[in-house]
């Protein structure tokens, strides 16, 4: 009997001491919940983001017996950008890798992309890590027959910016391209993609095993993989594109002759009005053309309920111009505990914030919808149930 509990002691002593040694790698399905990320018909952002990343972490942990999965999210729930980070850094991992889908207005932009942050506190050894698993994310998305890569870019990316450790944020094709579109959808397309993302994980793990980054192979990478792959155009690609360009100018024609009929419309009820005026005997000026005012914020007073874009958070708030907008005009930023927000745009309807988060995330792809009761921020979730009242 002591025999017996002697081995079992060591072997639980063995188990506990296996489990010490892993190293814990958070994986991050973008999205979720009420902020389905972009989309298409009925093709959601959250959901591939979800599926995907299950599937790197069932290969991960099926293949890594040194390594422990953590799922940001496991289901369809919200989380917001400092939740994620939070789950990271609270488990002091490894390893950060956060999954989104790309969209844009042009449909013939496609392929897969990955980022990783410029203000990185992480030194010494540990600056390039992030830099090497994107490289390797889009050689092996190449490897694994993805026609194209559009590179690997720099970017303040707040869940890249705010973990502790090397984080990449990786965008597996675009939800607006039909090709693109059918891939990502597909379960065959997303095994694929996690497979992908597999070997570019399991390589990174055996080049950083000593805790160095490898300089040869990472200066390697650069020349080969940084530049994106230009498509080569086609004649009927041009035909196509042309006729793209000339539907989107056939609909702003339209919307502009909409515009056109609403401001006659307003004018000939303004005159209306004033000839009624002056047959009821009342002295009025001459009617003038109605002006359409700019838009302007809302007012705590007013307490409305709007819709606007968050691109980034910030240590400080960044002047007009500064280089960190890359061009964006008007951003306001708001206090956020000892951090600013950038907040972009606004409106009353969540559709047409919704339609042009798809432009903006062009250049800021973690840009997300939030919302506002005049000053103050409320959950997006709360103010469309407030409009549905």
């Amino acid at each position: 009997m002591r025999r017996f509990l002697f081995i079992l002691v060591s072997l639980l002593c063995t188990c506990d001491l296996c489990a010490a040694k892993k190293v814990v790698w958070v994986i991050d399905a973008g999205h979720g919940g009420y902020d389905v990320g972009c989309e298409f018909g009925y093709a959601y952002e959250k959901h591939i983001c979800l599926a995907v990343a299950k599937e790197v972490g069932r290969l991960v942990s099926k293949n890594m017996s040194d390594v422990r999965v953590v799922y940001t999210r496991e289901k369809d729930a919200f989380l917001s950008l400092q939740q994620r980070c939070d789950v990271a850094n609270a488990r002091g991992a490894a390893l950060f890798l956060s999954i989104h889908v790309n969209s844009a207005p042009n449909p013939f932009a496609r392929g897969t992309e990955s980022f990783f942050a410029t203000n990185v506190p992480m030194k010494g050894t540990q600056a390039g890590k992030s830099e090497l698993l994107a490289l390797l994310l889009q050689k092996q998305y190449l490897k694994s027959g993805r026609e194209v890569s559009r590179g690997v870019k720099q970017r303040e990316l707040y869940v890249c910016e705010n973990t502790n450790m090397p984080s990449v944020l990786t965008e597996v094709g675009f939800i607006t391209h039909s090709a693109d579109r059918n891939y990502i959808t597909s379960k065959a397309g997303q095994n694929e993609l996690a497979q992908a993302i597999y070997e570019a994980l399991s390589e990174w793990k055996e080049l950083t095993k000593d805790g160095k980054v490898p300089q040869r192979t990472l200066r390697n990478l650069r020349y080969t993989h940084h530049d994106p792959i230009t498509m080569v155009t086609t004649p009927q690609r041009e035909t196509a594109e042309a006729d793209a360009r000339a539907k989107e100018a056939a609909e702003a024609k339209v919307v502009a002759e909409a515009q056109a009929e609403e401001k006659a419309k307003a004018l000939a009820q303004a005159q209306e009005q004033t000839q009624e005026q002056a047959q009821q005997g009342v002295a009025t000026a001459e009617p003038a053309t109605p002006v359409v005012a700019e838009p302007t914020m809302p007012t705590a007073a007013e307490g409305k309920i709007y819709f606007a874009i968050q691109l980034m958070n910030t240590a400080k708030k960044l002047e007009a111009g500064d280089y960190r907008l890359k061009g964006f005009k008007d951003v306001r930023f708001i206090p956020a505990g000892e951090r600013f927000k950038g907040i972009y745009s606004y409106s009353e309807s969540y559709l047409d914030i919704k339609n042009e988060l798809v432009q903006v995330r062009e250049t800021f792809p973690e840009a997300f919808i939030v919302a506002f009761r005049g000053d103050q921020q409320i959950t997006t979730a709360e103010a469309l149930a407030n409009l549905k009242l």
